[in-house]
């Protein structure tokens, strides 16, 4: 079981320079918001192994006056049998995980997320209504591309050995193209030489 949970948090989060402090511990869907940030759930992720009451939420907050800065973002744990209750990786499964991003001039966020040796590449931008979205280029399974399709869900497929998940093979999305048609693909990724490969605690 450990084994399972160390492997889903291939995708977590490193805390990033703030201005305003975003919760940090385990903490109530309703405690998400704070009295200067706008919290916003920008995708959902599932897996194909592990407990299924625990998802993954990709996080992200805004201040709620004076500017349209995309303040933080973050993965974590969520608890589907306690109303969706946010949990931190701990400090180990970080270890296998570098998220990094750059902000562009209209403030959306670049997002580039190591881990299992493979970098996916993805942004979060403000949409027309001023919710926060993934958008990444995605890969259908003849082979073509839907570029900046707006992620709705999220799935991490594991890659097995004789049916043992051992690492990450892909991450599986749901998502809207230019015509609000929803398309089924995958978030391509760039193999990398090195890095950490995911290991049991």
């Amino acid at each position: 079981m450990r084994a399972l949970l160390c492997l889903a948090a291939l995708l977590g989060s490193r805390p990033s320079p703030q201005t305003v402090a975003v919760p940090q511990g385990r903490t109530p869907a309703a405690k998400l918001a704070t009295a200067e940030l706008a919290h916003h759930e920008v995708m959902r992720i599932d897996r194909d192994f592990g407990k299924p009451r625990w998802e993954i939420a990709l996080d992200g907050w805004m201040p709620r006056a004076g500017t349209e800065r995309i303040e933080d973002i973050r993965l974590w744990w969520v608890d589907t049998q306690d109303a969706d209750a946010r949990k931190p990786f701990n400090a180990h499964l970080r270890r296998f995980v570098d998220l990094s991003y750059d902000r562009d001039p209209t403030g959306n966020l670049a997002v580039r997320l190591e881990g299992d040796r493979k970098a996916y590449m993805f942004t979060v931008e403000r949409d027309p209504a001023g919710r926060l979205a993934v958008f990444a280029d995605v890969s259908l399974a003849d082979g073509s591309t839907v570029p900046h399709c707006r992620a709705q869900r999220g799935r991490l497929v594991a890659r097995r050995m004789w049916g043992i998940p051992i690492g990450i093979a892909a991450l599986k999305v749901s998502c809207l193209d230019a015509d609000d048609r929803v398309r089924e693909g995958e978030v391509p990724f760039e193999e990398l030489a090195s890095g950490r490969v995911w290991e049991a605690d």
